[in-house]
This record gives structure tokens, sequence and C-alpha cells, in this order.
């Protein structure tokens, strides 16, 4: 006993000697029977033991029982798991002064606390104290140093201790788990599996069971006997909440080599929330088992993340080459990877065997990939192109030119085209396509010679004669040269167009037609034109009001007035909106007049007025109204019609006449003075009591403007306006600076003088003016006014091309101001055109969809949307595929939405911002299936090769971080 007692006065230090001091004090009766009390607490467990020992010692310091008191206090804060409290009271007393068996338990519970606290090495030395000199804790303390062994890896030495317990009545059931992981840690896995056997048959339901399901599902893996490791690795997945990583690993691979691919994938996916090798072999394998699955874009995407870790070359090269195959066979390239990751494999690893199959395969991606740019990119590092090489280039510099070209971008289109002209004739598909296209861009440019040589040069080279672009260049020809008014031309191209009738589209059809009666018309073929028109609405009825409108202006012209009459009814019955109707309501007036039937013709006239009063038609139509009453002699209704052309028309040609016929009466009636007074209550141009300075002045300054003397007759005009601010051309002179100042950029002056043109709409500058006006207040983001003029433009404007200019900058200046009401209106107005431009289509049913979206009119906004995500090259289209998605998605159709965003991957988008949200929303639908590795898996792959510098790396983050919290 004298060996243990100085061993625990070392350990204690020098505890023993205050602990021998105390013992001679005297006895304290009182202290005695209070320590007898709080012992007795201590005994009964009760909750607030501590508090009462603390008091005896704080009462009693130099009590004879101090020590005991202290070390049932530190008893107390060990049973109660305050583990560093307990080391702490324990230190601070003298065990060596307790009962041999109280000392002993005080001991254990030391060692065992320091243990807990993670102090190792302060344990091992009460264990090996208790384990030297208490044989009744031997056990405990061989069994708790073995494991410290086994903590800090010194495995032999643990085995040796585990094995002298495996027959002890406490261990004999806790040893054998440890003994497994020994035996697995040293790769000997018979031993390791021969003892997780034992230990199932005769523990069967131990706390240990699971474990030792896993040391014997490990050890059989060792042991290459996947189909045995199955199933005790499945009880033990089942068995815990956490799984090890390891275990795992080895059960998917296990999977793996059983051919058991779907699970294999699945379980190896879970092992993945590391960055390690582990993580790398099993996304190489999860990668191979979805290729047996036939599941090609989870494979690349397990191909990815392997080949972008670089714990294990070998690994990385294989999983490296296997992402470039799946890339390449699925055709599979949102952010450019076809072309980059082939390039990757050669720069990473130039000598691999697969080296030069992946050069082959790097040249047909720049043959097929839509990654255009990063293509170039790469050939451009090619020192010696051959001509498989030239020929990829030449296509991809053309679709560089077509995309360009779906996002309205012209002149970039050209650019391009013209690049890829500039290579040769590598490929002579690609070179017709590229007149093609190069004349359509120059055409939306208003470049008509071009257009037309280039057409012409795609004729040329157009492999297949028989196409529908082949048609179609017919076609286009036909309008370069209309446009350039050479109608015999025109004539040529569109009734070969006709005549081939490999275009389909029955608009397209009528179209020609009508052009065709146009040029018909001009050359006064009349029944050639008439008959042209009427194919025309045979074939599409719904382009029939222009060709109404011809087919009865030709009529007229042949003096059929009945027939023109009639023809014109039957536009206006059938057209009720058409844009003719006042064109047609003026002409039946002007047949009427050549048949004489005057009551007729004022009654159209009339009509005119009063449904279409801005219309330029009405100004005419007034006019007339006014001259039939003046050669019928009825002079009351004469002057009152005349007034109204004056006051509702100044400044016009119409106005100018009403007053010349006007005065003739007033002066027939002998009535001169009556005239002059309403004369001086004209403002502006419409007093025409010209004098003849006014006059002269006016048209000295034309004349200048006439001849391009641009700064002269700018002075000269606003000399006139000054001298002269009422004269009867001031309205002519106004638009003049305007149109002037408008030109040079000064616009704050071209508005001021516009402005007053605009003072009386319904002169003929005013159209004009209106157009310039709209457009300065747009420009200047003077939205409300140029939504106000543009409203009035569509009213007045005559040409079809100004009108569809008119209704477009209705829909833009409306959309700027966030009118969803007017947007909506504006866009059906310009999409009921019958000829709109694709890029202006877009723009339109865009905004429509957004008005419809602002106002929860979900449904009318999917129809556009739809529309537009057809064609996911342009801006509009990018956005809307994504949206159409993100809608389906939050209306609970996650299979639609899965639907529609791998499409969208499918398709591609230069427009890579919304091919990355659809990614995002792709792991959105997916975290709400339940599909978290696919979830994960998608979000790694748009972190590693969305690269732009935007809101995607949040959205990314923070749906890992969400999906790394669930697991």
């Amino acid at each position: 006993m004298k060996k243990r007692t100085l061993l625990i006065a070392a350990l204690m230090g020098g505890c023993a000697l205050q602990s021998m001091a105390q013992q001679i004090l005297p006895d304290d009766v009182a202290g005695d029977k209070e320590y007898r009390r709080v012992c007795r607490e201590y005994e009964l467990k009760s909750k607030n033991s501590v508090e009462l020992l603390q008091a005896y010692l704080d009462k009693y310091p130099d009590s004879r029982y101090t020590d005991r008191v202290r070390s049932l206090i530190a008893s107390v804060y060990f049973e109660e798991g305050k583990y560093k409290e307990a080391i702490a009271m324990f230190r601070a007393c003298d065990l060596e002064a307790l009962p041999d068996a109280e000392r002993d338990d005080c001991a254990m519970r030391l060692a065992t606390s320091y243990l807990k606290e993670g102090n190792l090495r302060d344990a091992s030395v009460w264990f090996l104290l208790l384990k030297e000199v208490s044989p009744r804790y031997q056990s405990d303390a061989t069994y708790n140093l073995a494991y410290i062994d086994y903590v800090e890896k010194r495995y032999n030495k643990a085995l040796d201790a585990f094995l002298s317990l495996k027959d002890d009545a406490v261990y004999s059931s806790l040893v054998p788990y440890y003994i497994g992981e020994i035996y697995l840690l040293q790769g000997n896995y018979e031993q390791a599996r021969s003892v997780a056997e034992r230990y199932l048959k005769v523990y069967s339901g131990h706390k240990d069971e699971a474990q030792m399901e896993r040391v014997l599902g490990e050890a059989c893996f060792g042991l290459n006997n996947y189909q045995a490791a199955i199933a005790p690795l499945e009880r033990y997945q089942g068995a815990v909440s956490r799984p090890q990583r390891k275990a795992l690993y080895e059960l998917g691979m296990s999977y793996y080599y059983t051919g058991v691919y779907s699970k294999a994938a699945a379980t190896l996916g879970e092992t993945t929330s590391v960055n390690d090798a582990l993580s790398q072999n099993a996304y190489l394998h999860m990668g191979l088992a979805y290729l047996n699955l036939k599941e090609r874009n989870q494979a690349r995407m397990a191909f990815e993340q392997a080949s972008a870790s670089g714990f294990d070359p070998l690994v990385k090269e294989q999983a490296l080459y296997n992402y470039a195959l799946c890339i390449h066979e699925t055709s599979y390239s949102p952010f450019a990877e076809s072309v980059t990751v082939f390039e990757r494999f050669l720069n990473e690893f130039p000598n691999s065997p697969y080296a030069e199959r992946v050069n082959d395969y790097l040249i047909e991606v720049y043959m097929n990939t839509r990654s255009y740019e990063a293509a170039l990119k790469s050939i451009a590092k090619i020192e010696h192109p051959g001509a498989r090489i030239m020929e990829a280039k030449q296509k991809i510099l053309f679709r560089l030119g077509t995309q360009a070209f779906a996002n309205a971008d012209f002149s970039k289109a050209i650019e391009y085209f013209n690049r890829s002209l500039a290579i040769g004739q590598y490929n002579m598909s690609a070179k017709a396509d590229a007149y093609y296209w190069r004349g359509e861009a120059n055409y939306r440019l208003e470049h008509y010679a071009q257009a037309g040589n280039d057409l012409r040069r795609y004729l040329e080279f157009a492999p297949d004669k028989m196409n529908r672009e082949y048609g179609l260049a017919l076609y286009n020809l036909g309008y370069t040269d209309f446009k350039q008014k050479n109608y015999n031309g025109a004539l040529n191209w569109f009734t070969r167009f006709v005549d081939r009738g490999t275009v389909n589209d029955r608009a397209v059809q009528a179209d020609a037609y009508n052009r065709i009666g146009d040029c018909n018309f001009y050359a006064r073929r009349f029944d050639s034109a008439r008959q042209d028109y009427a194919r025309a609405v045979e074939i599409d009825p719904s382009l029939g009001d222009y060709s109404l409108y011809q087919e009865a202006f030709v009529r007229g012209l042949q003096k059929d007035y009945t027939g023109k009459i009639q023809i014109l009814n039957r536009l206006i019955a059938d057209y009720p909106e058409s844009q003719y109707l006042d064109d047609a309501l003026y002409e039946q007036g002007r047949a009427f007049v050549q048949m004489e039937d005057h009551t007729n013709a004022i009654n159209r006239f009339n009509i005119l007025l009063k449904k279409f009063p801005e219309s330029n038609m009405a100004r005419r139509a007034a006019n007339e109204i006014g001259l039939l009453y003046y050669q019928g002699d009825k002079y009351p209704e004469a002057i009152q019609a005349y007034k109204q052309v004056i006051t509702n028309y100044p400044g016009s040609e119409e106005a100018r006449l009403a007053q010349r016929d006007l005065k003739s009466i007033y002066i027939d009636l002998n009535k001169v003075d009556e005239y002059a007074n309403f004369a001086s209550t004209i403002p502006g141009g419409a007093n025409f009591d010209v004098n003849e300075r006014d006059s002269l002045t006016y048209v000295a300054a034309e004349r200048v403007y006439m001849r391009g003397e641009i700064d002269e007759a700018r002075n000269s005009f606003t000399h006139y306006l000054q001298t002269f601010p009422e004269g009867a051309f001031s309205l002519n002179a106004n638009y003049y600076v305007g149109l002037i100042d408008y030109n040079r950029k000064a616009y704050n002056s071209a508005i001021e003088h516009l402005d007053k043109v605009l003072a009386y709409p319904n002169n003929k500058y005013s159209e004009d003016a209106m157009m310039m006006s709209a457009e300065m207040a747009y420009s200047a983001k003077d939205y409300e006014k140029a939504l106000t003029v543009y409203k009035q433009l569509k009213d007045k404007a005559v040409s079809p091309e100004r009108r569809q200019l008119a209704k477009t900058g209705v829909l833009r200046s409306a959309y700027m101001l966030g009118n969803g009401e007017e947007v909506m209106l504006a866009a059906t107005d310009l999409l009921a055109e019958t000829k709109v431009a694709p890029e202006l289509s877009n723009e339109a049913h865009y905004y429509r969809a957004k008005a419809y979206l602002d106002a929860g009119k979900v449904e009318g906004a999917m129809d556009d949307l739809k529309i537009l995500a057809k064609d996911t090259r342009n801006i509009y289209g990018a956005e809307a595929k994504y949206k159409v998605a993100q809608i389906y998605f939050d209306a609970g159709q996650t299979g639609q939405a899965e639907k529609e965003v791998l499409d969208y991957i499918e398709v591609s988008t230069p427009h890579t911002y919304w091919l990355a949200r659809s990614f995002v929303l792709l792991s959105d639908v997916y975290m709400k299936l339940g599909r978290n590795l696919d979830a994960k898996q998608y979000l790694l792959s748009l972190k590693q090769n969305y690269q732009a510098d935007d809101d995607i790396a949040g959205m990314i983050e923070s749906r890992l971080n969400k999906l790394n919290a669930e697991n």
C-alpha cells in the first residue's frame, strides 16, 4: 500500500501532507453532526446536495472531512456530466485520505472525466495507476487504455489489450467492435469478417450490431466479395441516421461492381459532400453507372465533378475523357463546354492515349458546335489550320451572323457574313446561305441595291433550287426592286416566286400577288392588276382589304364607277377594322361625283368626316363637300363647309382652295365685309389675305432651301417669322426651321418650332412634324409626350410603314411609362399588322407578356412567352424560355418546369444569364421533388462553367448551403 500512497500523493501535487495536518485538529461534535446530514443528502441524491456540501465546507473549512466532502461534490459533478468541474474538485482533494474503495472510485471517475474532456494524456496516467494498483478496476482500466491507444492509432497495442478482454464478463460484447475495426485498418479482412460474423451471431440486438454489420460489409468489400458486402452494409445504412462516408462509398461501389447501377449512382452521390479523393472516385463511378443506365446528362455532370478534382491524376484523366465524350455525344454546350473541355483535355493530358482521338473529336465539335465564340477563339490558336478547320471557321462565322441577325444587330451580322464569305468556298452551302442572310440584313437596313446583289448571288450558289429559301430569295428580290421603284424588275421576281410555289405560306403568296398587281397597276395594265388583286383575296382573305381597295381603284380608272362602289362596299363590310376604310369612303364619294350623284357623294364624304376626322382623306372630303355645294349654287351650305375646311385644316392645300372659293362666293353675294371679318378671326396660316411682301419673303426663303443652302435658308425662314409672326406661311416656315434644326440635332429649337406646327394638326406638314417630335420626345425620355404624339401619328399616317412605326412608338413609350393597359393595347394593335418584322414582333410579344404578368394575367402572358421561347437566339426568347419554366414551377407543375428547362439546355442560347437562371430553377425543381443529388449536380456544374459577375453566384451558394444543411 505504501507504493500506491506515494503515487497518488505525487499525482495530487502534495495534497497528502495537507490532509495529515487536518487530521490532528480537535473533533467538532457539531461539525460531525452537520457532516452526517449533508452526506445523507448526497446518498439520497438530493437536488441541492452540491450546495449543501459546499455550505458545509464554507462553514467548517478546517474540518477533518474536507477531502471526503470535496470528493462527494466532485462525484456529483461527474454524475451530472460536468467533467471540467469534477476534475477541478477531484484535484482539490487528497484522494489518499479516502477509504480504499472510495479512493479507487474517485480515481476511476477522475480518469474517466479526463477521457470525456479529451485529455488523453492525463486519462492514461490515471488508468495506468488503476490498472497497476486496483484489482477491481483493472479490466476497466485496460479497456480504456486500449481505447486511448485505438484513438491515437497505436493499433497493435490496442489490439492486444482488446483481445485480452474478449472473455471478460463485462467487455466481451464491447471489444469485438474495436477488434474488427483494427483488423479492417490493418487490412486483415478475413479476421475482421470472422470477428463480425461471430459477434452478429452471439450478440444479436446489441448496441454495436449496426457497426458490426458495417465491419462485416467493409471486410467483404476488402476481400472483393462485393455481393456479400451489400446486405450487411445495407443493414448498417438502414440502422443509423448518419452512415460513415467510407461505408456508403463501399456500398455504392459494391452496387456498381454487381451491376446494380441505379443504386450505385444514388449511394455514391451521398458520399460527395467533402472534396477529397473518395469523392473524386465516387463521382467517376457515378458517371460510369449513369452511362450504363443511358442517363447521359447525369453521367456528364458526375464526370465533370470528378475531372475538376486533382487528388488522383489517373481518375481525373479518365473522368475528363468521359466528360468530353458525353458532351460530344449529347451536343451539350450551354456554356461553351463542347469546345473548352476538349481543349482542356489536350492541355492537361497531352501524352494521354486518348489524345489523338480527342483531337479528332475537337474538329467535329468545330463543325457542329453552338458555342461559336469559344470555337472561333480555339481555332485562332491553331497555327496552320487545314481545310476541315477552315470549313468549320467559315460555318461558325456564318452562324454568328445569323445569331446577330436574330438579335436585330444587322450591321454586326453583315460583318460576320463578310468574314465568312472572305474565307472562300470550303462549304458552298454555307457560302450561299451567307449571301442570302447578308441580303436580308442589307434589306432591313434599307440598303436595297446591296440586298439585291446578295440575293442574286445566293440564287447563283444555292445548291438546292427547290427549297423554301430559294423561293423566299425570289420574293425578297421582288421587294428590293419594288422599294427602288423598278416595277418591271419587281414584277419579274414576284412572278417567278408565285410560279415556283415552293413557299406554302398563304400570307406571303397573297402579298406577292398584291405586289404583282401593284407593278401592273404602275404599268397601267389595269385588267391584269385587277386579276392579281382578286387572286390575292382568294389566297388569303386576311390581306383582302388592300387587294379590294386596289381593285376598286383600278375599276375607277377604267370608269367602272358602279363596280368600284360595289367592291368598296365589300371592303367596308368585310373589313370593319381595315386601315383603308377612310380611303374607301373617300373613293366611294369620288365615284359618286364621277357619276354626278352629288347627294350620295356628299353623304359618303360626311360619313368619312364623322368617322375619321383626323385622316388626311378628311381634308379632301371636306373640301369636296364645299365644292359640290358651290357647284350646285347652294351657297349657304358651301360657305359652312368651306369655313370648316379653313378652320379645321389650317395651312393645308385644301384650306387654300376653300379660301379661294369662299372668297368668290362672298363676292358673288356682295358680302365682302363679312368675308373680311371671318378671315381676320383665323390665326396663323389661315389668314389668306396675303400681301405681296409676305408671299415674296416666304417664297424667296423656300427657294434658298430647295437649292440646298441650308444655313441661309434657316436665316431667311427665321427672318420671315420675325417679320410676319402671323403670316400666311408661318406654319410652313416653322416646319422648315424645325426640320433644319432636327437634322442638325439642335433638338430644343426643333421642338419649339415643330410644336407650333403641331398646334394645327391637320396641315400638310403635320405628319412629318409628328414623326420628328415623337422621336425627340422619346430620346429625351419624355415618354408622356412621345406617347401622345405617336398616337396622333398613328391616326394621321398615310403609308403603312409610317403607321407601323407610329404603333411601335406607342408601344415603346407605354412600356417605358409602365402603363400596362396601354402596352397590351399597343402590342395587340402592332401585331395585327400584316407585315411585321420578326424582331419587332418579338418586342411586342415580350412587352405584352410583361404587362400581362404585372396584371396577374398569367394565361395571356404564357401565350406570348411560348411564342418568344421558340427562338432563344434573341434576348426576348432567352428570357421567355426561362419565364415559361418559372411560371410552371410557381404553379406547382414541377414536371412541366423540368421538361422546359431540359429542353432549354438542349437548344441553348447566346444569352447565358437566362440559361444560368434556368439551371438554378432546375435545382429548385429537384429540391422540391426530393432529388437533392440532382439539384446539387446541376448547381456544381453551373458554378464551374458560368463565369459572369452577376447575381447567379449568390443564388448557387444559397442553394448549396441549404442542401448541405439538409444533409
